[in-house]
């Protein structure tokens, strides 16, 4: 999940400037062409989709489509980046203690990643990832996340809080993904509807059970 990129609306105002007209700025054609793209890419598969095929969804000419997105990788890349891994978490005012706001951080990236239209796009890369190699590229290349990765952050940050930096914290963030989110995930492919208090429950109860393993190793670790 990558660090927040700006709302629609506030690229929009900022590129109209005060009195312009309302044409459609560029961030509005920008997300009309990723949602067109989305919608090549679910019903074509990435092979077989192509900068015409999302023009004429778009609605967009071909010109405009490649001065916003020089290549088909690059537009791919754009897409599933903006729907799968740009995040911004809420600010949990409310949360008590560490513990709650891992819970309210995973919370919200659930949320978002098991949307029936997020479920649907993910499917899309599952049946494109065998045949292509830009699909794995992408998704590699997303993955990563660098610093940029809030979740992986918050886990550095609250190790280091807890006097025990960490050094593999990739590892542990997709352990932590893993059987939380993750397996929410699978489960929306299969199922498609995800209860919401079972969601919440089988959050809080991972998220426990991750920290709880977590602190049981520190403590078995020899003193320096």
């Amino acid at each position: 999940m990558n660090a927040r990129i700006p709302h629609e609306t506030d690229c929009c105002a900022a590129a109209r400037g005060p009195g312009r007209p309302p044409e459609m700025a560029e961030c509005e054609r920008r997300e009309k062409i990723l949602g067109a793209a989305d919608k090549v890419l679910q019903t074509y598969g990435y092979q077989a989709a192509s900068m015409d095929k999302v023009a004429q969804c778009s609605g967009m000419s071909k010109r405009t489509l490649y001065q916003l997105f020089p290549s088909k990788q690059e537009l791919f890349h754009a897409l599933i980046g903006a729907r799968l891994f740009c995040f911004s978490p809420c600010v949990r005012v409310d949360a008590a203690t560490p513990e709650d706001e891992l819970i309210g951080l995973l919370q919200d990236i659930a949320a978002r990643l098991i949307r029936p239209e997020a479920i649907e796009l993910i499917r899309a890369i599952i049946a494109s990832a065998s045949e292509s190699e830009d699909i794995r590229h992408i998704m590699l290349s997303l993955k990563g996340g660098g610093e940029t990765n809030v979740f992986k952050c918050w886990l550095r940050d609250y190790c280091f809080a807890q006097g025990h930096p960490e050094t593999d914290i990739e590892q542990r963030a997709r352990q932590l993904f893993g059987m939380t989110v993750g397996e929410l995930m699978l489960d929306a492919l299969v199922i498609k509807n995800i209860d919401e208090d079972d969601s919440r429950a089988y959050i809080t109860s991972g998220a426990q059970l991750f920290l709880n393993a977590l602190h049981a190793e520190w403590n078995t670790r020899p003193s320096v």
